[in-house]
């Protein structure tokens, strides 16, 4: 049996994550899974997210099962197994599994991230949208073998077709332009939260031009805002340096 590639793929909400999931849905021989650990942070930190008790009744909800589920998919024996993932929910969360995944972090203004993270969850502190995570965890892949690699969203939306050869090739993947494209409406593979959070990318067809900054937050969001830029710009430093021009 053909041994299962694992593509670990870690990024905070409202990142384009799931247009990401679409595209590499379409890689051939792929099968992806979306946010696996969405369970056992919900039992973890108490949220009452939209979907709550249909995410807990329909994903696992303790890591060990989540590891689970995610080695019987890798025994399936598809070629590749990309997994859409969030930083916030990997805390408190054992990394092993995924010693010799490849590794893509997906990251984005977080201006952009609260502006339309708040319009489901206007509560949303520091800890929902995952970019101090992400440090941390970029640096625990430190001693992972596998490759591991930065990419800001809005960079690649502004030429997907000249970024994703370079993204591919970074990963040690093949490129197919099969991942530009997608057909619109609802996915099996979408997780339950998808009526809350999926209306837009259900819609789409491919990747669209990346949004504008926009203008400045205000009040608490804009403190938020000031709280997330650094780590932002510290994993940004970090990135695969798209040339498309």
């Amino acid at each position: 049996m053909t041994q299962t590639r694992l593509i670990h793929a870690v990024s905070g909400p409202r990142n384009i994550s799931t247009a990401l999931m679409y595209s590499f849905a379409q890689r051939p021989g792929c099968v992806v899974i979306d946010e696996p650990f969405y369970g056992p942070y919900l039992h973890r930190t108490g949220l009452d997210h939209p979907g709550r008790a249909e995410i807990l009744a329909q994903l696992p909800n303790t890591p060990t099962d989540c590891i689970a589920k995610i080695e019987q998919f890798c025994q399936q024996g598809s070629r590749e197994l990309y997994l859409k993932n969030m930083a916030h929910h990997m805390v408190q969360m054992p990394w092993e599994w995924a010693k010799d995944a490849i590794h893509i972090f997906w990251v984005r203004h977080p201006r952009k991230v609260i502006r339309s993270f708040a319009k489901v969850w206007p509560q949303a502190q520091l800890a929902d949208i995952g970019i101090v995570e992400q440090v941390e965890q970029w640096k625990l892949l430190g001693d992972f073998p596998g490759n591991k690699i930065i990419v800001d969203s809005d960079e690649m939306l502004a030429n997907p077709d000249l970024a994703f050869p370079q993204i591919c090739t970074a990963l040690g993947l093949p490129d197919y332009d099969a991942m530009l494209s997608w057909e619109p409406g609802e996915k099996p593979y979408d997780g339950p939260w998808a009526p809350y959070w999926y209306k837009n990318v259900q819609a789409s067809q491919g990747f669209g031009p990346p949004s504008p900054l926009g203008e400045k937050l205000t009040g608490r969001y804009l403190e938020l805002e000031q709280e997330a830029l650094p780590y932002y710009e510290e994993l940004w430093e970090k990135r695969l340096n798209l040339n498309t021009p």
